[in-house]
């Protein structure tokens, strides 16, 4: 396997474990144990209750969940898209600074072009998405504090929510530094690492189509 067929599994990984993460982060009054009151005895809610509870304060949370979900699932395929994109063109080679990458774009402004388009609305939709779950956090705080059923219910509403606080700062972060600065930041390695030189293949593929001598590329990369 080369290079970016690793990083794709690696990113396939990290992915998964990440749904995990928005599902039970976002539908927090379906999996945060709460009180329900069935044949005049208190009891945990199964998920049917949670789904079918009628105060109105609980249908709204549970439509923000569901809401929440969905865009969650949208910035992933951003990512997975972005993440692609970068693969298949640069690679990460900490022997050079994080701004090597700004002699690249100066040298294909298509491909800078490109790049700016994925890292400006990669950072818009994280914004729209960032203020959405806020305000699903609220009501859902708000729905799931008249069901409090003790110290199982904080646990679990403490766990889950910060899972995914943690997931929208690193979004937020890596999108608005992307977009502000032009860099490559990957939204998947388990450090922040910007994508900073050609990718092989790419540049391979590159030299064949503009017929341009590889050393000179090399040289001119290397400087």
């Amino acid at each position: 396997m080369n290079n970016d067929t690793i990083e794709r599994i690696k990113i396939g990984f990290k992915f998964i474990f990440q749904s995990y993460k928005v599902m039970m982060g976002s539908l927090l009054t379906l999996f945060v144990p709460q009180e329900c009151v069935i044949d005049n005895q208190s009891q945990i809610c199964s998920l049917q209750n949670n789904i079918e509870k009628n105060d109105i304060v609980n249908k709204i949370a549970l439509s923000f969940n569901f809401l929440s979900v969905f865009l969650f699932i949208g910035c992933y395929i951003i990512e997975l898209k972005r993440e692609n994109f970068l693969i298949k063109h640069l690679d990460i080679n900490h022997d050079f600074p994080d701004n090597n990458l700004d002699l690249i774009l100066d040298r294909k402004p298509e491909f800078a072009n490109e790049l700016k388009k994925y890292n400006k609305y990669y950072f818009s939709y994280v914004k729209v998405l960032a203020s959405i779950y806020m305000f699903n956090l609220i009501i859902s705080s708000i729905s799931i504090y008249d069901h409090y059923a003790g110290i199982s219910t904080i646990t679990s509403y403490m766990s889950y929510t910060t899972l995914i606080l943690l997931k929208l700062y690193d979004s937020t972060y890596i999108s608005y530094s992307s977009s502000k600065n032009n860099r490559a930041l990957s939204s998947y390695m388990l450090e922040f690492s910007s994508f900073n030189v050609y990718d092989k293949d790419f540049l391979e593929e590159f030299n064949k189509q503009e017929k341009i001598n590889p050393e000179k590329i090399k040289l001119e990369i290397d400087c």
